[in-house]
């Protein structure tokens, strides 16, 4: 197997940095660093410094930001053109423990021999914030389920859908099913993949034994026995249009559609009030415009 790890970082911490290098590097073919940093905002991410580092990594920095979608599939054709038959996605601050790419492949490996026509298997997510474990969604007609999993489980659990870091895809999946969308820029890139590779016949897994440390979000709130992760206001203004404008897309399913269509008003609401700007009129003038933007179709980089 030639497996490439393809990381996207955006103004990263270098302590993180290196911490995923060093994880990584000794276990796939290759390893694709895709920047996508204003050149103006960072001085230390470069080839030497990489050097310094002792691993070996293709490095391409983009000069600008141009959405996390547009980095993974940079990183994509470039697997592509060395002869990779895999890749593995990572975001700059995730944390994957040793052994963790041998389990998904095998993994994968078994659910193939079973004749199952997998997309991604992925890792079991631990919230380093929050210390929760990550859920399997599944849309099941009108309902939405949040499956509980457990490290004790051996079976990997199906998905709708995974989160992009950690997640082991073959080449060939993407051939058939299309690369990330570019247009959405951030925000339900992974979610609008998984759901379009199953209406393909893929099938995405969560392998119970594989866990990986994830942060996600800025802050987090507690509601009830319930963490919800908090983003700033430009992460919530393409979270908004991006759900708005999919919920026009005929090509995401019904079920995913439907229950986006509840869920808009109340990230408008409670994305307003927790702002973490402190300024509550102007994050819901924001949202506002998200909504116009998404279901007018104007997309791509906002700010």
């Amino acid at each position: 197997m030639r497996i490439a790890a393809i990381i996207v970082t955006y103004c990263p911490t270098e302590i993180l940095l290196k911490r995923l290098l060093l994880s990584v590097c000794d276990e796939v073919a290759k390893v694709y660093l895709v920047d996508n940093t204003p050149a103006a905002d960072i001085d230390w991410l470069s080839e030497e410094w990489l050097e310094q580092q002792n691993v070996t990594v293709e490095y391409q920095s983009l000069g600008d930001n141009f959405g996390i979608a547009r980095a993974q599939n940079v990183g994509i054709a470039a697997a592509i053109k060395d002869d990779c038959d895999h890749v593995i996605f990572f975001d700059q601050d995730s944390a994957p423990p040793k052994g963790m790419l041998e389990r998904l492949l095998a993994a994968e490996l078994k659910l193939l021999a079973a004749s199952v026509k997998v997309g991604a298997v992925g890792p079991l997510f631990l919230d380093e914030k929050t210390k929760t474990y990550a859920k399997a969604i599944r849309h099941e007609g009108l309902k939405l389920r949040k499956v509980d999993i457990s490290t004790d489980q051996t079976d990997p659990v199906s998905a709708d859908y995974l989160i992009a870091s950690g997640s082991l895809i073959r080449i060939s999946v993407f051939q058939e099913a299309g690369l990330m969308r570019e247009e959405l820029f951030i925000d339900w890139v992974d979610i609008e993949w998984g759901l379009r590779a199953a209406a393909f016949g893929f099938k995405h897994f969560i392998v119970p034994d594989a866990v990986m440390l994830h942060s996600i979000g800025d802050e987090f709130v507690s509601i009830g026995k319930t963490a919800i992760n908090l983003h700033n206001d430009v992460r919530n203004y393409y979270i908004v249009r991006n759900a708005c404008h999919l919920l026009l897309d005929r090509t995401v399913n019904w079920q995913w559609r439907l229950n986006i269509l509840f869920k808009i008003p109340k990230y408008v609401i409670f994305y307003s009030v927790t702002s973490l700007s402190r300024n509550r009129m102007k994050a819901l003038r924001l949202l506002l415009r998200a909504c116009i933007d998404g279901f007018s179709g104007r997309l791509g980089k906002a700010f």
